[in-house]
């Protein structure tokens, strides 16, 4: 969820093979009998239920780029084959005879580390070695929040296509709360909470009322390097008017949270966890 196909892609878009297909495979998500037809491709009648020829992720990623994800979830068995790519850049499909060469680019990412699976047995010390030429290290989202703008402004261009009213841009309230939030699902939940916004915005530009509730109040509550920033500034305001609304409200109905909520206009559940926040006591306010 850090972002690593993001990189990929965008690494895949800067280079020579930009006019190439980019090709995702997600090691985990195929099962382990299918992978090789998948990654290879398979002759006609190569095993049950294969009628026709088809050409593997591999071949069809020619003179582009192959992006293997978790690759510490590929079986061994297949390690040992994808080493043979590697080298030889060729590829025989499963049921075949012939030798085919393709040009690809390959770039895997692991979430786990393949140091460690190489010490315990589990990942080929070999195609470690020859799959390890330059290497990115992508820490979480809340470690790197230089990055959020350039993914907000990514995300915006490609989720907005098509809509009626798409928004160009986010309001510098709303970037304050994205770059304060600590994004526990890293990339991948900042994508979909792009997607939230611009599903509800109704202005060329993204408002925080279009923000999840939950992402603004969390945001409110990290702690900043700065305190003087439009969002921090507004949690005080608003702070101060809510313990100054509810002090007078109290006093004018002496501590009857009945009336007082209904002056309020707030379920008595929302008013007592305001007054719960502010440690504010009803009874203080009772006369005689």
């Amino acid at each position: 969820g850090t972002g690593k196909e993001l990189v990929a892609h965008t690494i895949h878009e800067h280079s020579r093979r930009k006019g190439g297909p980019f090709v995702p495979v997600n090691c985990g998500a195929i099962p382990e009998e299918l992978l090789e037809s998948e990654f290879f491709g398979h002759e006609r009648g190569a095993f049950t239920g294969a009628q026709t020829r088809s050409v593997g992720l591999l071949e069809y990623a020619s003179r582009g780029t192959f992006f293997l994800d978790e690759l510490n979830q590929l079986p061994l068995r297949l390690q040992g084959k994808l080493l043979r790519v590697v080298q030889e850049r060729k590829i025989r499909r499963v049921g075949g005879t012939e030798e085919i060469g393709i040009d690809v680019r390959i770039i895997a990412a692991s979430s786990m580390s393949l140091e460690e699976a190489v010490r315990r047995g589990q990942f080929r010390a070999d195609l470690y070695h020859r799959l390890n030429v330059a290497r990115i290290h992508l820490p979480p989202l809340r470690e790197r929040p230089e990055d959020i703008p350039l993914l907000v402004k990514t995300f915006l261009e490609r989720f907005g296509r098509g809509l009626e009213h798409q928004p160009q841009e986010v309001s510098p309230e709303v970037m304050e709360v994205l770059v304060n939030y600590s994004w526990p699902g890293n990339v991948r939940e900042l994508q979909n909470v792009i997607k939230r916004a611009l599903t509800w915005a109704r202005q060329p530009v993204v408002q925080l009322e279009d923000l999840p509730e939950e992402i603004v109040a969390q945001a409110g509550n990290a702690p900043r390097a700065g305190g003087d920033g439009f969002f921090a500034l507004r949690e005080r305001q608003v702070a101060a008017f809510e313990q100054e609304y509810l002090k007078a409200v109290l006093e004018r109905w002496a501590g009857d949270v009945t009336a007082a909520a209904a002056q309020a206009r707030l379920p008595r559940g929302t008013l007592y966890r305001l007054l719960k926040k502010y440690q504010l006591n009803p009874a203080d306010f009772r006369r005689g």
